[in-house]
């Protein structure tokens, strides 16, 4: 796994949208901390890229920095655009599309 980029002791700034740019036909990620019981990763998705369902142990949160992306949660589609926010809670089964080139921010806290 790629070290991160901040560790939660110290003070930190960076501006997420040039932290990850979106790549043609790919999704990349860039993980900006983890301590262990929280991590907060940095998508980016090209236009029509997507991540089948899955769960993961932690709750989680996603935020829309730019682009539109649809993420489902127990069958159930929401759209998202910038600045729009939507948690999740641990176990909970969940899939995206980016219905145009995405940037996202990811938290994952240990529920």
């Amino acid at each position: 796994m790629a070290k991160a980029l901040f560790r939660a002791q110290d003070v930190a700034t960076a501006n997420l949208l040039e932290a990850v740019p979106v790549v043609a036909g790919a999704i990349v990620s860039k993980t900006l901390v983890d301590c262990g019981s929280g991590k907060w990763i940095v998508f980016a998705m090209d236009g029509g890229q997507a991540i089948s369902e899955h769960h993961t142990p932690f709750f989680l949160t996603v935020l829309v920095l730019d682009g539109k992306l649809d993420f489902a949660v127990g069958g159930k589609k929401h759209t998202l655009g910038p600045g729009d926010w939507l948690c999740a809670p641990s176990n909970a089964e969940h899939d995206l599309v980016a219905a145009s080139p995405t940037r996202f921010l990811l938290t994952l806290v240990r529920a």
